[in-house]
């Protein structure tokens, strides 16, 4: 999703100019132009004027702010594992092993601060299990193999 997209979309739905709005709501002219076209980020914005403008837009403020991705880049360790947290439309944890990159899928639901006491418990949980899942399916071929030759 594109900066300010979110913003942009309730502006155009709404059927108010830029002048409008700023009129509407006293947030300058030049501050909804740079919002509007990329220029500064509405989550940087003051918080008094994104809820002017979400309240002229009919709106809630989260409707209109880009989403926050909180736990990307959070880095931890488990068992000598080096992982790190990486979000897009997902929360992924991603970490090596035995020489290949792992990408663990999370889902949406972790990518909240309310859960960052449960961030290093839920990585651990998953490493842990795809360690198990792996040494399962390396002893699960080497049994197929031992019967497939008799």
């Amino acid at each position: 999703m594109e900066m300010n997209q979110k913003f942009r979309e309730k502006v155009n739905s709404s059927g108010l100019t830029m002048y409008t709005l700023a009129k509407r709501t006293g947030v300058p002219y030049t501050t909804i132009n740079e919002l509007m076209h990329g220029k500064t980020d509405i989550n940087q914005c003051a918080a008094a004027s994104v809820w002017k403008l979400s309240e002229a837009l009919g709106a809630e403020m989260g409707e209109i702010m880009n989403d926050i991705r909180f736990l990307d880049g959070v880095k931890g360790r488990y068992k000598g594992i080096d992982y790190v947290w990486k979000s897009d439309d997902s929360s992924r944890i991603i970490f090596e092993y035995e020489g290949e990159k792992v990408s663990l899928d999370t889902g949406k639901l972790y990518d909240i601060p309310s859960r960052a006491e449960y961030y290093n418990t839920i990585a651990r949980w998953m490493i842990k299990e795809y360690i198990e899942n792996k040494a399962w399916m390396i002893e699960a071929d080497r049994i197929a193999k031992k019967v497939g030759s008799r």
